[in-house]
């Protein structure tokens, strides 16, 4: 079985999509992992929505993994089942009933490649939630708003969520010749999922979920937390990069551009220490909790 480096894990040819109409300007630095002094969240919001699309097209062929996080208002549905003791199905069942019945509040995108991270990432707001309207876990919100998040403001100004999916097909980053990574990543590639097919709910079985990630987001499909479980590191996307010594680059937890990068550099790291003559693509498709 060949073995796979870091550099090929991420490397992949050019998309056969089309080209992005400008590069973005001023141009910006391409910084290495090391380089977290430089990086930067760009909030995008309607009104810089297909400037900011165009930009992050114009740096995939150099930068095509892709990091995703997503924040929304909790869970408000729970097993009586512990967790422990939950298979992949019983897991299912259950980010498939959040994710129905909530609404996604942000998309994170971090960008990496052979070169090393991006120092741009992107946090995409989304309207359409109300918390005096729709279902949400009080204790969530809470916390969201002690980190910034401005829910009147997600509402007046955020990006319309079938514009978001149109431009997301538009970007580029549909192409399915990317890799994507997310940090526990079911609720992410769940609202994305969700998101990306008009709102409709999500399939009603476990494959069926796993065959529209395959078909939206293609075969190159990773959990970094599973990864760093294969490392001996536990814990949560804060304590596996205190673990490794990855301080956060930008921003502040819970919001999702600053949670894209963190994981972003976690990830980068695990590579070069753990995984420089490891069969990586065997663990493609793998989700916690979910495979």
């Amino acid at each position: 079985m060949p073995m796979y480096s870091k550099s090929e894990l991420i490397h992949v040819p050019p998309p056969p999509c089309s080209r992005p109409r400008y590069v973005m300007a001023p141009p910006l630095v391409f910084t290495s992992i090391g380089a977290s002094m430089n990086a930067a969240v760009r909030d995008v919001w309607a009104s810089n929505f297909d400037e900011e699309l165009s930009n992050l097209s114009a740096v995939l062929p150099r930068y095509p993994c892709v990091c995703l996080d997503t924040e929304f208002p909790g869970a408000v549905h729970d097993s009586d089942m512990p967790r422990y003791m939950r298979g992949p199905r019983e897991s299912y069942e259950l980010v498939k009933r959040n994710v129905d019945d909530l609404k996604l509040l942000q998309v994170g995108i971090a960008l990496s490649g052979p070169a090393g991270r991006f120092p741009i990432a992107w946090q995409f707001n989304i309207r359409g939630f109300d918390p005096a309207l729709h279902p949400h876990a009080p204790a969530s919100i809470a916390m969201l708003r002690e980190q910034g998040m401005d829910f009147a403001m997600l509402n007046e100004f955020g990006i319309d969520p079938e514009d978001f999916a149109a431009g997301f097909r538009r970007s580029g980053l549909a192409c399915g010749w990317l890799t994507w990574t997310a940090f526990s990543g079911s609720y992410d590639f769940g609202y994305l999922a969700k998101a990306l097919t008009g709102g409709q709910p999500l399939p009603d079985t476990l494959d069926g979920f796993l065959a529209l990630v395959r078909r939206l987001f293609g075969h190159s499909v990773f959990d970094v937390k599973h990864l760093a479980r294969c490392c001996a590191l536990r814990g949560g996307l804060e304590q596996v990069a205190t673990a490794l010594g990855v301080k956060r680059a930008a921003g502040r937890a819970h919001c999702a551009g600053s949670d894209s990068l963190l994981t972003t550099d976690v990830l980068l790291l695990m590579m070069d220490r753990f995984f420089r003559n490891v069969d990586v693509l065997a663990h493609a498709g793998t989700i916690v909790d979910l495979t």
